[in-house]
């Protein structure tokens, strides 16, 4: 697993963290990211089949090369599961409840 160059990767840690970073923690990132891209490059090519099926039974010709539309259906669909950092947990920490006609319930 080492198809992934260690030297960017040391970089934007230490983009992050201004202390040292260790080379076992470098060697462990890059083999994340190798796992998430084999994940996502599988999960694409099965988008690529089934975007050729759907255009095969729509009268077009299949395309030949992978493209970036595969790539970015896939990783849309895994952006949504992350949660919205911006919106926050509304509601969480009241104990009280408002209603439209300003009734408090507890």
């Amino acid at each position: 697993m080492s198809e992934f160059p260690v030297k960017p990767l040391k970089r934007i840690l230490k983009n992050h963290h201004s202390g040292e970073v260790s080379e076992e923690t470098i060697i462990y990132v890059r083999d994340i990211l190798l796992i998430f891209t084999e994940y996502i490059a599988k999960q694409a090519v099965e988008e690529f089949h089934t975007m050729n099926s759907r255009r095969t039974k729509n009268g077009l010709s299949p395309l030949k090369r992978l493209d970036k539309t595969s790539f970015k259906i896939v990783w849309e669909r895994i952006y949504k599961q992350f949660p919205d950092e911006k919106i926050g947990e509304v509601g969480k920490h009241n104990d009280t409840l408002l209603c439209q006609d300003g009734a408090n319930y507890v």
